[in-house]
């Protein structure tokens, strides 16, 4: 039978833990950026589902404006104006593709 050294086996458990936490934190949401767009989501999204849903989700800068609409149709109380400001955080902070929305803008 073969023999592992200590020090091989601490460094593959140690190994295999630092791979478990990278892991974890991949999938946390990273800490939301502040402003207007933000206290509305906390203010108006946190009543149906919890804000890292939101936080969470993988949508381009074409689907966040569909995604808004479509929690105000079941119900979400936003004015157009709000929709907008709510829109405008979502696609400049979360949409996965924000790098190439902001090059379509320019």
């Amino acid at each position: 039978m073969m023999r592992i050294d200590p020090l091989v086996r601490l460094l593959g458990f140690a190994g295999a833990a630092l791979l478990g936490a990278v892991a974890l934190a991949a999938q946390q949401p990273a800490t939301p950026t502040p402003g207007p767009g933000l206290d509305l989501i906390n203010e108006r999204c946190g009543y149906c589902h919890t804000t890292n849903q939101v936080f969470a989700a993988h949508k381009t800068a074409a689907e966040w404006p569909a995604v808004v609409q479509s929690m105000i149709d079941r119900g979400a109380e936003l004015s157009p104006e709000e929709q907008k400001v709510m829109n405008d955080y979502l696609v400049a902070t979360l949409a996965t593709d924000k790098k190439a929305a902001g090059a379509a803008g320019h």
